[in-house]
């Protein structure tokens, strides 16, 4: 059987639901702005691909190029499938690449060896 409370008791059980609703209801505003944030094309982009959504610097988003072309080479293949072309234009953006990725693994051997 339940005990029937005071008066006192009464109140200070309210309060007490009542603050145990104000907290869940701070708890789902954090849990929503959460979920908000975390479903910004940044976010999803950082989920999907980790190693390209926070670039920096030109330099590190090609080296994080170089670094996913490595580990997925049908990213590679598929690259030089649109870079293929016949032209001056074509070739002179092909060796333009060529050289660029040289060059930012060279930079990244040399960060490694310092």
């Amino acid at each position: 059987m339940k005990k029937t409370l005071s008066a006192q008791d009464r109140a200070l059980h309210i309060e007490l639901v009542r603050a145990r609703a104000a907290m869940e209801r701070q708890r789902l505003k954090r849990s929503v702005g959460e979920l908000s944030h975390s479903l910004r094309p940044a976010s999803l982009a950082k989920g999907v691909l980790p190693g390209l959504a926070g670039g920096d610097s030109v330099a590190g988003w090609l080296l994080r190029i170089f670094s996913l072309s490595r580990r997925y080479p049908l990213l590679t293949s598929g690259a030089s499938a649109l870079l293929s072309g016949v032209g001056k234009r074509h070739r002179l953006i092909k060796i333009s690449l060529g050289l660029l990725v040289a060059w930012q693994v060279m930079r990244a051997g040399q960060k490694l060896d310092n």
